[in-house]
């Protein structure tokens, strides 16, 4: 019987080491804590008056400060208080929705009204992204570290106003690249496709001057430097086409005379994809920083006409075209080393972008 006395005492000193916690986040003015906290109790049906009146009082207090800073942020007429405008309206919206589930009588006795931010959240974000993009671009023009390691911090608030913002992935190689002296190059092929020896030289022969001047990139490793970060192509899949041989015959007339004239197309193209990856060269663990996929095509393309018949029937076009000649088509390895110089291209437009 003793236990069976306890369990209500126990029970009954939960309950009010609950409510002193929430009373003391809210003396704290934590609110959106008290709401976190209490909230998702209330939706189940504990109706416990103390916390519907500390989430009340919680929820206009938050709201209240929050629309304030706002307008105060927006008279200001500074472009970089938009992204702290934006995280704002999603506090409210946060707070709005996590209270949506609430019973219709509480709902009613706190004052709840559903708060339409949609679109202010839309011109705010928008406006926030717009900054956020500016400021990131100016510190990464100079290429120091300092520079660097401040613009990874707009990059953040850049990455919680919109991770599907399109230049999150370029920023990041730029940011990385500003942290280390030295870079690494790499190159890796995980395709089944059996690569001439002379694709990865190709890929990683950088003209002077043609790579960022704030690292020293090397492709091969240099004992006495401090790698921080790895850049490394690595190839995925290859494909080539087999020669193509379009004919067009068609005929021509001129004075009375006839050519029957045949237009011939050679074509065949190798393409080359993967992704261009940056490694964390100084961590623990071998993790990937970033990607970016990539794909480069080398094609070859030669028209050639030839005919029979009069030479006098044939249209101006026609002979016109007549001096070009067939060609002998390029050989895979030739094609794809082409293909290897595009790749090298690429990847120093994107250290550089």
């Amino acid at each position: 019987m003793k236990y069976l006395r306890l369990i209500p005492a126990l029970l009954l000193g939960a309950m009010l080491t609950a409510c002193n916690t929430t009373k003391k986040l809210y003396e704290a003015q934590q609110y959106d804590e008290v709401i976190q906290r209490v909230a998702p109790d209330i939706c189940a049906g504990d109706m416990n008056a103390k916390h519907i009146n500390y989430v009340a009082a919680s929820y206009h207090k938050a709201n209240q400060a929050d629309h304030e800073r706002i307008q105060a942020l927006k008279a200001t007429g500074q472009p970089d208080a938009w992204p702290e405008i934006y995280q704002r309206y999603c506090s409210m919206k946060g707070r709005n929705e996590a209270l949506a589930c609430f019973p219709k009588k509480v709902k009613q006795g706190m004052n709840y009204v559903p708060l339409d931010l949609d679109d202010d959240m839309m011109a705010a974000r928008n406006k926030a992204e717009s900054f956020l993009v500016a400021k990131i671009e100016q510190l990464l023009a100079s290429g120091t570290k300092e520079d660097g390691l401040e613009a990874n911090k707009y990059l953040a608030q850049l990455a919680r106003t919109n991770k599907n913002n399109p230049n999150i992935p370029r920023y990041l190689m730029r940011t990385f690249l500003c942290f280390g002296d030295a870079v690494m190059l790499g190159y890796g092929n995980s395709s089944d496709y059996n690569l001439p020896q002379e694709f990865k030289p190709t890929v990683l022969a950088f003209d002077e001057g043609e790579l960022p001047t704030y690292n020293e990139f090397h492709t091969e490793r240099d004992r006495k430097l401090f790698y921080m970060y790895t850049v490394a192509s690595e190839v995925e899949e290859v494909k080539i086409s087999p020669v193509k041989l379009d004919e067009v015959t068609f005929k021509e007339t001129n004075g009375g005379k006839t050519v029957e004239v045949t237009d011939h197309s050679q074509n065949k193209s190798v393409t080359v994809k993967g992704s261009i990856i940056c490694f964390c060269s100084s961590c623990s663990l071998y993790s990937e920083m970033y990607s970016v996929p990539f794909e480069v095509t080398s094609t070859f393309k030669n028209d050639y006409t030839t005919i029979k018949g009069d030479r006098e029937a044939c249209s101006a076009e026609t002979l016109s075209r007549l001096n070009s000649q067939p060609v002998p088509v390029p050989t895979d390895e030739s094609m794809l080393l082409d293909a290897a110089k595009k790749l090298n291209d690429l990847i120093a437009a994107e250290l550089r972008k």
